[in-house]
């Protein structure tokens, strides 16, 4: 059980999905960068948690997502992040931040900090970081390692013929588990399993429940 994590992710909507996992291929293809299509697509919420069991975890997501409704998800496009690459999914489109986002995240984050245990894992911030910036990650940790191709691969992403939709919907909750010698690039021998989603209602459906 020590060398699993748990990561809870916001799901992208399908279209989005699909860009990601093609740009994460063609990078792959074409540099050798596997870090970031080592995961599902996804924006997360709270990751690399180190927890007793995955039970309590899924009890504390239930718990934290109880009321909880879908909202509009803007996509500000491909970014940079120091050396690495990603999509700004952050923001409200209109000059602010996404505030529902960052209250599902706080929400999230506060039912399950307290299952945390201690963990050191290689090129991995502190588990209870106040800092929240929701994104899909395209190009990373490989970057972060080695930053030479970080313009390259810019350029590379740019000009590659995938498009994904600006506005969507946020409506899906997804719990992880991982494993991986998390004492080194963990990112190169990376496993997961698919434990659990949740569907947010919208208000409408649950106005008619």
């Amino acid at each position: 059980m020590d060398d699993v994590r748990y990561g809870v992710f916001l799901r992208p909507d399908p279209a989005t999905c699909w860009a990601v996992t093609q740009i994460t291929d063609a990078l792959r293809a074409q540099f050798g960068l596997v870090s970031a299509g080592a995961f599902p697509p996804h924006a997360t919420l709270i990751g690399n948690l180190r927890a007793a069991s995955a039970a309590e975890v899924e009890a504390a997501i239930d718990e934290a997502l109880d009321g909880v409704d879908c909202f509009p998800l803007h996509n500000a496009g491909v970014v940079a992040d120091g050396p690495c690459w990603l999509m700004d999914v952050h923001s409200d489109g209109v000059g602010g931040v996404n505030e529902p986002l960052v209250a599902l995240a706080d929400r999230v984050r506060g039912a399950v900090l307290p299952l945390a245990l201690p963990r050191e894992d290689y090129l991995v911030g502190p588990i209870d970081s106040p800092h929240f910036w929701a994104h899909l990650s395209l190009a990373s940790h490989d970057l972060l390692v080695e930053p030479r191709l970080a313009a390259e691969v810019g350029d590379f992403i740019a000009g590659l013929p995938i498009t994904w939709p600006a506005r969507s919907v946020a409506e899906v909750v997804s719990l992880f588990a991982f494993t991986a010698d998390w004492d080194g690039r963990w990112w190169d021998d990376l496993a997961w399993t698919h434990l659990r989603s949740w569907m947010l209602p919208s208000r409408k459906e649950q106005s008619n429940a």
